[in-house]
């Protein structure tokens, strides 16, 4: 794990959208660094060594599906493939779409018969 100039061990910041759609706020944690790791890895690393009820989705962690889809800093990315480069904030892809912390209802899927890319926005 890098360290900073004073040998202390680099963190970021994640504040995280937590709740319902309902009732909703942002938790910070605070999560060592490390180089190339994804947001799903910072995700994983919250629920493994912080915070256990965090909910989120993940499936095949490749970015051919949707199920991580969220928006990291404003921008609606997939979690699998987004590197984590610094502080973070992390919301359900649409608000409205919001069901338990990250997890969301999620745009549907082009069929066989119709193929046209889900748009990130």
């Amino acid at each position: 794990m890098p360290a900073n100039g004073n040998g202390f061990k680099k963190t970021i910041t994640v504040h995280i959208r937590r709740g319902t759609r309902e009732n909703n706020r942002l938790e910070a944690y605070q999560v060592p660094f490390e180089s190339g790791r994804s947001v799903l890895g910072v995700l994983e690393y919250i629920y493994n060594n912080i915070d256990s009820t965090l909910r989120y989705a993940d499936s095949c962690r490749i970015g051919l599906c949707t199920s991580c889809l969220m928006r990291v800093n404003g921008k609606v990315v997939r979690a699998c493939t987004t590197i984590a480069e610094g502080d973070l904030t992390l919301e359900p892809y649409k608000e409205e779409a919001m069901v338990c912390d990250l997890l969301a209802e999620l745009p549907p899927i082009s069929t066989k018969n119709e193929s046209r890319p889900i748009e990130l926005q």
